[in-house]
């Protein structure tokens, strides 16, 4: 049977493969999708979305005080000879056990402490939902602040009037003038980023309500609809 998925259920379906979908939430997501077969094509469908832009993206070689710290946490002391057995304390399957048990709880620490040291860099890829009054999910933004690329997903958003167009806005930090990011039309709208902007400088997306074909000025004429701060 043949199940009609909820804005709701789709939002969550993009987030799940995004990675931001976590704790109890992921579970009951992950219990559904085992015995939904239209939740499993949606997660498949973001999945096939996504993967181009991952080729993008630039290897990231960890600095070389990471590798020595985690070089140090994991030197073990030379092997001894191994005592005769006589019971399970002596046991060499036990011991090594306890000992890999241990380095695990190690490398987290350190490994925590390292990566909790520098200044965290925002994460390649991250997403916008740009939402109704309601919290009614529209259009979901994928953005990628290396490559300045990003992809624009209709998630719940209806159709303008005829004479009338959906133009999404970046809105600068520094108040300058929004710059158009383009049309929604469509259930998928790929762009960059025009030259002298980027996603550092950017405050918010937006969409506003334009004649058909977009603003004539290259600025908004119509209402702002709907907003959605960026992350970074």
């Amino acid at each position: 049977m043949t199940e009609v998925l909820t804005p709701s259920q789709r939002e969550q379906a993009a987030e799940y493969v995004l990675g931001t979908l976590q704790g109890a939430q992921r579970i009951a997501f992950e219990q559904a999708l085992a015995d939904n077969a239209d939740l499993y094509a949606e997660v498949v469908a973001w999945e096939t979305r996504l993967i181009g832009l991952t080729d993008s993206i630039e290897p990231v070689v960890p600095p070389s005080h990471v590798w020595r710290a985690i070089e140090t946490a994991v030197a073990l002391p030379a092997a001894r000879p191994e005592a005769p057995k006589t019971g399970w304390w002596q046991s060499l399957v036990v011991w090594r056990s306890l000992a890999a048990a241990a380095m695990l709880t190690l490398l987290a620490v350190g490994i925590t402490t390292l990566l909790q040291s520098p200044a965290p860099e925002p994460p390649p890829v991250y997403s916008l939902v740009l939402r109704d009054s309601a919290q009614q999910p529209l259009w979901m933004i994928v953005c990628d602040w290396r490559t300045r690329q990003f992809t624009v997903n209709r998630v719940a958003a209806a159709a303008p009037d005829a004479e009338k167009s959906h133009e999404l806005w970046l809105v600068r930090k520094d108040d300058a003038a929004p710059l158009s990011l383009g049309l929604l039309q469509g259930d998928e709208v790929h762009g960059a980023l025009p030259g002298g902007a980027n996603w550092r400088g950017t405050k918010a997306l937006a969409v506003s309500l334009e004649p058909v074909g977009g603003s004539p000025t290259g600025l908004p004429t119509g209402p702002v609809l709907y907003l959605a701060p960026t992350p970074i």
